[in-house]
């Protein structure tokens, strides 16, 4: 009953705030009405739920000498009557800050410079690079704190180099809404990265990402598309990961990917495999954010384990203006951890209007072992089930 009222409610939330002629847009101004509903249910656990409605209310300002300004303001408030209370272990911190409390900071906040193929951006920031991105998976994207440069001047290939030092969002930690290290006792991170696709149908990339005080990451991509007989288009990816660690830290190890997925029509259909090994108690990363590797989920990670198999198959139906729906089976295998976990996603998008979104993402994550976080072997508890309804309406 909960669930239904949550879900009900939002909706309403945001197609009132869409109707409303008391909108108004300055020129500059734009962002996002957001609700969003999260429910976990735990095969052990106490079961938890939370709502909020928050958004972002964004700033830019007109370009000056190639020279403007950005700033967003990040906002998620709680819904108290369709949250669970935290003196009995029910609410939901996904989409709430420290002790499930709402929030309100400053996300994005940045002077940009552009010329003629060149561009720098400083200050807090979006980023979507291997080990540093949005992951937009609840309330707000992850950001950070960042110099970061590209450059487009050589036919069909980027160049992107500068440095991170601080991120915030959900990946970040406990306290979303505080900009914080991007790992303990680290000043930031290095970044430098090529992309090519000047052969046709063959994109190539490689990237260093220097941790300090954790890991050197050495990472390289290759995405080869053909056409079959005009009615199939394929594509194939391999990856390969390095990461080498720093000041006797954990980090070390590598990873090895590839994948193939085929669309016909609306439907593709996928498959992909990661294999990642490292030094006896050592194990590697995703990054800040989701990750690079062609096995994607929306739960369980790669650095979940140690000496980690894992085996992903899905499909995606795209209605085009309408929307998408997609589903994936995905078996991470550690045998040095002795851990098995089977995840499912089903996910459906649909745009009610241009400017209206709506998402269902449901996710059940199956500890086969039943081991407990206790054990040092896995931290899942025997799984659970995870339903997320959001709303985004766009102005």
């Amino acid at each position: 009953m909960k669930k239904t009222v949550a879900i009900s409610i939002a909706a309403v939330a945001v197609l009132n705030a869409a109707s409303s002629d008391e909108i108004s847009v300055m020129e500059g101004v734009s962002g996002e009405i957001r609700t969003a509903y999260v429910s976990q249910d735990n095969r052990i656990d106490t079961d938890t739920y939370g709502t909020s409605i928050g958004g972002i209310l964004k700033y830019d300002s007109a370009a000056w000498n190639n020279l403007r300004f950005g700033i967003g303001a990040y906002i998620s408030q709680k819904l108290n009557f369709l949250t669970g209370s935290m003196s009995d272990e029910r609410s939901n911190p996904d989409l709430f800050g420290k002790e499930t409390r709402p929030y309100a900071y400053i996300g994005e906040g940045y002077a940009d410079y552009m010329n003629d193929g060149f561009s720098l951006r400083v200050g807090r920031q979006k980023i979507d690079i291997p080990f540093a991105d949005t992951d937009d998976i609840r309330m707000h994207p992850n950001s950070f704190e960042a110099a970061l440069a590209t450059y487009r001047g050589v036919d069909e290939t980027t160049f992107t180099g500068g440095y991170i030092s601080r991120w915030a969002g959900y990946d970040s930690g406990d306290d979303i809404s505080k900009f914080k290290k991007l790992a303990q006792d680290s000043n930031g991170a290095v970044v430098a990265g090529v992309s090519n696709d000047s052969i046709e149908n063959l994109e190539l990339d490689g990237w260093y990402f220097g941790v300090d005080n954790l890991s050197d990451i050495f990472y390289g991509n290759i995405t080869y598309t053909a056409d079959l007989n005009n009615t199939a288009n394929v594509e194939l990816t391999g990856q390969w990961t390095q990461f080498n660690a720093k000041n006797n830290s954990l980090v070390e190890g590598n990873i090895y990917g590839i994948g193939v997925d085929v669309t016909m029509g609306m439907l593709t259909l996928g498959a992909e495999y990661n294999k990642a090994s490292s030094p006896d108690g050592k194990h590697i990363s995703s990054g800040f954010g989701n990750g690079p590797y062609v096995v994607d989920t929306e739960e369980v990670d790669l650095d979940d384990f140690e000496d980690v198999k894992a085996y992903q198959f899905n499909a995606q139906l795209d209605m085009e203006e309408y929307g998408t729906l997609s589903a994936g089976y995905t078996k991470f295998k550690s045998i040095p951890q002795r851990t098995e976990v089977d995840e499912i996603d089903l996910i459906a998008m649909y745009n009610i209007t241009e400017a209206i979104n709506a998402e269902v993402n449901y996710v059940i994550v199956n500890d086969k072992n039943n081991n407990s976080a206790d054990d040092g072997i896995s931290s899942y508890d025997g799984g659970y089930n995870r339903l997320m309804v959001r709303l985004k309406y766009s102005f």
